[in-house]
């Protein structure tokens, strides 16, 4: 028989329990549900089936700045740092475990904010974007091509540079994809005004294949997208991309990836091209530093984030 005194003490354990249990509940809810998300505004769509994956375990790799799925490799995964850093591409796995580090010789990383993948003469190629430009003022920038490499690979050379200008000026860019037909397309970053002072959406440049049989090319605007950066928030600045594979209808999608949200777009199957709007969904995530985007063979979107043991998270939009 257990006295009060035995009764009120299991009672109070039972209590203590729950709350602990309801505890990780809600840190499991923080990591991965609206409760712990840093952007959702009330009303919007979110991310649906969104859940933190894993988080990238190479101390090295504390900027990630960009992520594609390899071609060559299913599983694998590949990112680099940015501004400064050493040139390497990092390996991981769909957890972040690390996999991997490969020397990229005849590259300098000034600033490499973007990474895709691209058919070229070697196959399947990576193109690593020294584009990013904080302040719009660097004229020039830089494209490299590798074949890609296995994650076990200890260096890889530059097969090709090309050095990029943008037919209208310099502008800041971090978001960059490959296109079935050889195009890379380049969408920028931050918030613009038009000369009346009214916010500008996003613009799109489009590098062709034909564009790496020289050593330059000046990239147009080709378009704009309805996307529109805010002055004196994050929200909506754009910091990566990712074209889908084939659907089964035969369409693709180009997922556009900013602080706060994904943005989804039809997309020509051919080229790549981004089209018609088709959803924008808010990420339900506590990180602020969204950074990389790839899609997944099963239709769902892989965000990364910035930093130390940067999260890894994975969801789908709508």
């Amino acid at each position: 028989m257990v006295s009060g005194r035995g009764r009120r003490r299991s009672l109070h354990a039972v209590g203590m329990a729950a709350m602990v249990v309801a505890a990780a509940v809600a840190g499991v809810a923080c990591d991965g549900g609206n409760g712990g998300a840093r952007w959702v505004r009330e009303g919007e769509t979110v991310m649906r089936e969104s859940a933190r994956s894993g988080r990238l375990t190479d101390k090295a790799l504390d900027e990630s700045s960009g992520m594609v799925a390899s071609v060559a490799e299913p599983g694998v995964f590949w990112s680099q740092n940015d501004s400064g850093n050493d040139e390497i591409l990092f390996a991981y796995d769909s957890a972040g475990r690390a996999l991997g580090r490969v020397l990229v010789r005849g590259a300098k990383n000034r600033d490499w904010e973007a990474l895709a993948t691209l058919p070229c003469p070697e196959g399947q190629c990576l193109v690593i974007g020294d584009v990013g430009d904080n302040m719009a003022r660097r004229r020039t920038l830089q494209l490299y091509r590798i074949a890609e490499p296995l994650h076990t690979a200890v260096s890889v050379p530059v097969r090709h540079m090309l050095e990029l200008r943008y037919a209208d000026g310099a502008r800041d860019v971090e978001a960059m994809y490959g296109g079935p037909d050889g195009t890379l397309w380049l969408v920028t970053k931050r918030h613009e005004r038009r000369r009346d002072g009214t916010p500008r959406p996003v613009r799109v440049y489009a590098v062709p294949r034909t564009a790496w049989d020289g050593t330059a090319y000046d990239a147009p605007v080709l378009d704009s997208l309805p996307v529109v950066p805010e002055k004196g928030t994050e929200h909506d600045w754009v910091t990566d991309a990712s074209l889908s594979a084939l659907m089964p209808d035969g369409r693709r999608r180009v997922v556009l990836l900013t602080y706060g949200a994904v943005y989804l777009f039809d997309a020509d199957p051919a080229t790549g091209r981004p089209g018609a709007l088709v959803a924008r969904c808010a990420l339900p995530i506590r990180e602020r530093t969204a950074e990389s985007v790839t899609w997944l063979d099963d239709g769902r979107i892989q965000v990364g984030t910035e930093g130390a043991m940067g999260a890894i998270y994975r969801g789908r939009c709508p």
